[in-house]
């Protein structure tokens, strides 16, 4: 179906949730096993979705058994989640946490949760700093310095003076200042 963003929301989702679980989500053992497990614990997706698909692959996956989804509370129930601390703004709870799984791990990229939603949830809006989000990107590397073999100090050196220039020329969140 190609790619578009929402395809690395699945892949942290997996991830976040594997986090949580302590284990691999969807363990199948090739392609057709992880679908079949992946639909297993979310459900058939939607006619719209399958509509979407390759012919071969609409075809295989009309097919198969249908499955009702399992609700997120028992997928990842309280007790799999740290207790809130009182008074603690870093602790979100457990429904938090779910909501955000339950909108990452959606199989149509187009009802999944977007970058920027995700980066505004509730759960992790705690991290969001706008400036660090959206600072300039990097600047394109230079890879000269590879091309020569060098010895470990001398690879020591050459990264000690890459960041105190990089400090000298730029702020906490990578934008230039005028400091030479």
């Amino acid at each position: 179906m190609g790619y578009v963003a929402n395809v690395d929301i699945w892949s942290i989702g997996c991830i976040f949730g594997e986090l949580v679980k302590g284990r691999v989500l969807f363990p199948g053992t090739d392609h057709i096993d992880q679908w079949t497990k992946i639909v297993e614990q979310l459900g058939t997706p939607s006619r719209q979705f399958l509509e979407r698909l390759q012919a071969t692959v609409r075809n295989y996956v009309e097919n198969r058994p249908q499955y009702r989804p399992t609700s997120f509370e028992t997928l990842f129930p309280d007790t799999m989640f740290p207790q809130p601390a009182e008074n603690n703004r870093l602790t979100a709870s457990a429904a938090q946490a779910r909501d955000l799984l339950s909108r990452m791990l959606v199989v149509d990229p187009n009802d999944r949760i977007s970058v920027d939603e995700a980066l505004r949830h509730p759960y992790v809006n705690v991290w969001f700093d706008e400036t660090e989000v959206f600072a300039p990107p990097p600047e394109q590397y230079n890879n000269e310095v590879d091309k020569k073999e060098h010895t470990v100090e001398e690879w020591k050196t050459l990264i000690y003076s890459e960041i105190a220039q990089y400090e000298r020329l730029h702020d906490v969140y990578g934008n230039s200042t005028s400091r030479s």
